[in-house]
């Protein structure tokens, strides 16, 4: 099967949860003997970094940028199209559709995300293959989190008002593909509650199975550590929360607690408390992160915004490590607390049960079995890619 796979920013190399979420269905399609090709967003990044794709997608890459600008945030206020998704429209694709389409049929095409969706209406004049919008998350509900937890008056009043738009612009997006897949069975939910017209189904990120054979070293006492590129909102907004209103209590109770900070994108104005300063460790990126964590005692997803599955999750109880996060960053995997990671929404219950690891009140070896028994029966890339064959040979067999 010829699949074409349209992404707003090259899969390689897989370093945050979009890409690896991008790159895992790439690679493993391949494996299954697919012929893929990708068209994509360069963004400004090197060439040579994408060259590990080479193996699995013939990649054809536009050089367009999709920062945040004040202009266009300013135009943006006249259209019916939410900023975020607006900004990735540009004819460079427009004309290259034409031109691809010209000499390619696929017979299965895949927009990645919301922000590609526009793409339907060039495709649907120029191709008849059925066509996928693949939703690693339902935005609107990251934009109507993002509104709610602002306190600048303009900030808040701004993102109301895209939210406002999304609600009326996404559900019915969704609705002019022949199938949306989402990552969360929870956003495939609420999208068809917005739009019956939607056809959704559910198709989880999957994990490599490698991490489910992963050892460990003897644990580091009172060390915590989190993943995630703080230039993204949400994880910056969570860590922040963390260092402000839990972190500080954490530290009195153990004052040899470590928190270790992995991710690169550290931004200029993020400042750290003099009186927890000396407890914080900024790692930033790091070429092994399996090997720079493996000895660290508990991950924390300290998440207020978001949608769809935390990929990080998934990795981590893959690997055998303990969790604790919020309800909203294990939002769309089935654990139970207590059972498979530890779950905690407000800063009291953040410390109480950070408090509890440290002391031995959990059977945490038990915890990590159990997370690693959940994520070998459902989400290894294996398996996910041959739920997402089923759904292309469903399509295809209709058309």
């Amino acid at each position: 099967m010829k699949i074409l796979i349209i992404t707003p920013k090259i899969p390689y190399p897989p370093v945050d949860g979009h890409r690896i979420s991008m790159f895992g269905v790439i690679k493993y399609l391949k494996k299954r003997n697919h012929e893929i090709d990708v068209i994509a967003y360069r963004q400004g990044e090197e060439r040579s970094r994408s060259e590990g794709l080479n193996e699995y997608a013939r990649l054809f890459a536009l050089e367009v940028s999709t920062e945040n600008t004040l202009s266009g945030m300013i135009k943006n206020l006249f259209s019916a199209v939410p900023y975020n998704l607006w900004k990735y429209k540009h004819r460079e694709l427009t004309d290259f559709l034409i031109e691809y389409f010209s000499e390619n049929n696929p017979d299965i095409i895949q927009v990645t995300n919301a922000h590609m969706g526009w793409t339907i209406y060039q495709i649907r004049k120029l191709n008849s293959s059925p066509v996928i919008l693949k939703e690693e998350n339902l935005e609107l509900l990251i934009m109507k989190r993002f509104y709610m937890t602002q306190r600048d008056i303009f900030i808040k009043f701004y993102s109301f008002m895209q939210y406002k738009k999304f609600t009326r612009y996404e559900p019915d997006l969704c609705s002019k593909f022949d199938k949306c897949i989402f990552v969360s069975g929870q956003d495939a939910k609420a999208v068809k509650e917005m739009n019956p017209k939607v056809e959704a189904v559910a198709i989880p990120v999957g994990v490599e199975s490698e991490l489910l054979k992963m050892s460990h070293n003897k644990k580091e006492p009172y060390s915590l550590f989190h993943i995630g590129s703080l230039n993204w909102f949400p994880n910056y907004d969570g860590i922040s929360w963390f260092l402000e209103e839990i972190f500080p209590d954490v530290v009195k109770s153990f004052p040899e607690v470590r928190l270790y900070l992995y991710g690169g994108g550290i931004p200029n104005g993020f400042v750290i408390d003099q009186s927890i300063k000396s407890n914080v460790v900024i790692m930033g990126f790091v070429d092994n992160i399996w090997q720079s964590i493996n000895d660290k005692f508990l991950a924390i997803v300290p998440l207020r915004i978001g949608g769809g599955i935390r990929v990080k999750i998934l990795e981590l109880m893959a690997a055998g490590h303990n969790i604790i996060s919020t309800s909203l960053g294990a939002e769309g995997i089935p654990v139970e607390d207590g059972k498979d990671i530890l779950i905690a929404d407000s800063a009291s219950e953040f410390l109480g049960k950070i408090k509890e690891c440290f002391t031995g009140k959990y059977k945490l070896e038990l915890m990590s079995e159990n997370a690693r028994k959940l994520i070998s029966k459902n989400y290894t890339w294996e398996t996910v890619a041959e739920m997402y064959e089923q759904e292309y040979k469903r399509l295809t067999d209709k058309n």
